[in-house]
């Protein structure tokens, strides 16, 4: 137990502060060697000098100042422990320099050695102020020795004493040094360790030499564990070995964004890149930095994979979550676990149930009646408690009107914005019987699907048929114009039927209230005179035989209007009255019918209408997505179909055209305005209809790249004077054809495209067929756009 205490003692003091740890070692790397020196100084030097000294002040001195500076920094004063150590050390070299002639005597030089250590220990402040002060000191002593104050120089006549002198000067320095970088060694290595655990590494950029330096640090954090160093590299080498390509043109472009901004200290650079690493793992990093001048640039790049991959996969779970809770056709809601108020609802919540979300938020569903006891709500609020969910519990809950549903209750306790929330969903699992009307619906849309897979099949048959269609040269350009079409038409097949899916659910909803219906059809016929009855027939006509689809923004705008309408009739759920009216195109229903909007049984009529109307509208729905559908399929297995010669027959120009617009209306409706301009002569000429369809795919696609895909595109079909040839204009407003290549664009495989999004095949292609038909291809071209010019005999 002693021997430990005095271990304690005696050892110096710890710290986790790498850089205080560094000053403890080299304040005690000096008391050790100083101490040494001074009582092995103070042992040799009168045996080996042929003058001894009288009294050696330095002996007494050093181990007081150690012994002091050790108590010091064992309490935690450090720098108050160095302050006095290097101190007492200068205080003994003047001692001594003064004994012995000021800035003659050896141990003057040795101010050198105070001045470095307090560098290394207390600052520059502090190697400042002992350089003075020992600059100064020599100036005093100059000053004494010229008044006699201290003794003249006494050089010694051997050099055992001079020897000594010097060697203790060398030997501190060299302690001095050896503790000071092995200090600094230990910071590097710490600094070295903590950027790696970090994922942190630095990097530098040349501009000048296009040259990129990766740190250690940065090599490991790409996947290279057995970096030793730091690397140079060009840029080209970086972004090919490192740097993913859909990242690399960004890359560039920041960089020499940045370099613009180099005069700003505020301006500094920032982005996330995509990133291949040594050990054959994607990274995403995150680069920060800044430029010293228009040449050179340093930052940092930091591994943020896991953190980049959770943001996308949160996000995505929510905008998930979020898609999912508002088009559910179940009654979904959201209410808090404590108090169980409401805090969202989904349509379907108010169809069920008749609240509106005004009614619903804020409230719970006791207070609006829905649990028929809310004894029975706190038995299923337990069991969530015990079991963390509910799934499929059947409940019979009352509707606004009054109605009991029964229907299966499912809900999952979870935390929401900090929030303790419950998630619920309500099935609606009352039996009803089918309708007449709904089994012959049903029939039709059965068959209208069994089409749709048929002609799905033959499409998928067509698109088999033309991967396979690679034989020739010509082929395989044709095959590379429909390798641009396979993500548009299945995004072209996939929107009416899930128009089709869609107005079917609303069509099997209205039938399956049939009986309900017919009792309300009775209630309205009865609460109708005959003016009335007149109206309704007028307004279920209008309706049903509105087809346009108003955007929501204007739809909200004027439900407001006519919602404060209804409002003030005294209407209930005027909101849902007059959306649905807008939405049906009745906007002035209040000023065409104005019976149907008197009595106590407005609300059910209007109601009713609107539910007919909605049926019909369904119905036509269904009847457009199939007629679309058959068109895709149609004009694709014209697209599709190739001919290897033989007799030319009749082929429709405008047929042909609109055929390429169909296949390629995914890609051009988002930012290209059409405008087709078509003669009323004939536009039938006899040639092969493949080919010309390869011809017009060609132009059209090639005027829609030039404008990036926004701009206008027309289309001019017309018959000749001769009335012997057809004129075909396909026109872009894009930045016209350089003046430097006009004479090429028709030579084969010349292109301007980037690699791999052109052979330069296909304007070769369209003359070649062109010219094959008698007939031929030019164009006009300026700043202001290029018109490809076709002419085909009749």
């Amino acid at each position: 137990m002693i021997l430990r205490r005095l271990k304690r003692l005696i050892y110096p003091p710890l710290s986790a502060d790498a850089e205080k740890e560094v000053s403890i070692k080299l304040l005690y790397g000096l008391m050790y060697v100083t101490f040494t020196v001074a009582v092995l100084y103070r042992i040799i030097h009168p045996l080996i000098s042929e003058k001894p000294k009288n009294v050696y002040y330095s002996f007494y001195i050093i181990p007081t100042a150690v012994i002091l500076c050790h108590l010091l920094a064992k309490s935690g004063k450090v720098k108050l422990g160095a302050h006095l150590m290097i101190f007492l050390e200068w205080l003994a070299l003047c001692i001594v320099s003064l004994r012995e002639g000021g800035v003659y005597a050896i141990s003057f030089s040795q101010f050198m050695i105070i001045i470095v250590l307090a560098s290394l220990i207390l600052g520059k402040a502090g190697a400042l102020f002992y350089t003075l002060l020992s600059f100064f000191t020599g100036l005093v002593s100059i000053y004494l020795k010229s008044k006699g104050m201290i003794p003249a120089p006494n050089y010694p006549v051997g050099e055992w004493s001079v020897f000594i002198g010097n060697s203790v000067g060398l030997f501190m320095a060299w302690i001095l040094m050896k503790f000071g970088l092995s200090g600094l060694s230990k910071i590097r290595e710490e600094l070295s360790r903590a950027q790696i655990d970090a994922k942190l590494g630095g990097i530098t950029i040349n501009l000048e030499t296009k040259e990129v330096t990766l740190s250690k640090e940065y090599r490991i954090m790409l996947g290279d564990k057995t970096a030793k160093g730091a690397i140079t590299m060009l840029m080209d080498q970086f972004l090919e070995k490192y740097v993913e390509t859909e990242d690399k043109e960004k890359i560039i472009f920041t960089l020499s964004e940045g370099a613009k901004n180099f005069n700003d200290p505020s301006f500094s650079v920032e982005f996330i890149f995509k990133a291949k690493g040594d050990d054959g793992r994607t990274r995403y990093i995150l680069a920060k930095g800044k430029y010293k001048d228009s040449i050179m640039g340093y930052g940092t790049g930091q591994d943020i994979t896991e953190k980049h991959i959770a943001g996308e996969e949160i996000k995505a779970s929510q905008e998930l979550f979020s898609k999912v809770f508002k088009l559910s056709p179940y009654a979904t809601s959201i209410s808090n676990f404590e108090d169980g108020k409401y805090v969202d609802i989904n349509d379907g919540f108010t169809e069920l149930f008749g609240y509106t979300r005004d009614d619903v938020i804020g409230r719970t569903s006791v207070e609006l009646g829905i649990w028929l006891n809310s004894a029975e709500r706190e038995y299923f609020k337990e069991k969530i408690k015990r079991d963390g969910f509910l799934h499929n519990e059947e409940v019979i809950f009352r509707a606004k009107d009054g109605r009991m549903i029964q229907v299966e209750f499912s809900t999952r306790f979870a935390v929401i914005d900090g929030e303790a929330r419950m998630i619920n969903m309500v099935k609606d699992i009352s039996s009803k019987k089918e309708a007449e009307e709904l089994r012959i619906l049903n029939n039709e849309i059965s068959a209208q699907n069994e089409l749709i897979a048929r002609q799905k099949t033959e499409l998928e048959s067509t698109l088999e048929y033309l991967q396979k269609t690679q034989n020739q040269l010509i082929l395989s350009e044709k095959m590379a114009s429909l390798g641009q079409l396979v993500a548009g038409i299945a995004h072209e097949i996939n929107n009416p039927i899930g128009v089709i899916r869609a107005a079917n659910e609303s069509v099997k909803s209205h039938f399956d209230r049939v009986l309900d219906r017919m009792q309300e059809a009775a209630s309205v016929s009865e609460n109708l005179d005959n003016e009335a009855k007149l109206e309704f027939q007028s307004l279920l006509k209008k309706g049903r035989a509105y087809q346009e689809i108003i955007p929501p923004k204007e739809v909200r705008a004027k439900t407001k209007i006519l919602e404060s309408r209804l409002k003030e009739l005294g209407i209930s759920e005027a909101r849902n009255i007059a959306e649905g009216l807008i939405e049906a195109g009745l906007e002035a229903a209040l000023e065409e019918f104005p019976k149907l909007f008197i009595g106590e049984k407005v609300h059910q009529i209007i109601q009713y209408a609107l539910d007919e109307i909605q049926a019909s509208r369904s119905s036509k729905l269904v009847d457009m997505s199939v007629d679309r559908t058959s068109k895709i399929v149609y004009a694709l297995k014209n697209f599709s179909h190739f001919s290897n010669g033989g007799p030319k027959t009749p082929v429709n120009i405008r047929e042909s055209i609109d055929t390429v617009l169909t296949i390629y209306q995914n890609q051009l409706k988002a930012g290209i305005e059409i405008i087709k301009e078509y003669d009323a002569g004939t536009s039938i000429v006899p040639g092969y209809s493949d080919d010309l369809l390869h011809v017009w795919t060609n132009l059209i696609y090639n005027a829609a790249q030039a404008m990036s895909f926004k701009g206008i595109l027309k289309i001019n079909v017309s018959t000749g004077k001769g009335k012997d040839h057809i004129c075909i204009k396909i026109s872009d407003n894009g930045p016209g054809i350089p003046e430097a290549i006009q004479e090429r664009i028709f030579e084969p495989f010349f292109t301007t495209k980037a690699p791999g999004e052109g052979s330069g095949l296909g304007l070769d292609i369209a003359k070649r067929i062109v010219e094959n038909h008698g007939g031929s291809i030019g164009f006009e071209t300026s700043p202001q756009g290029t018109a490809f010019l076709v002419i085909l005999p009749i």
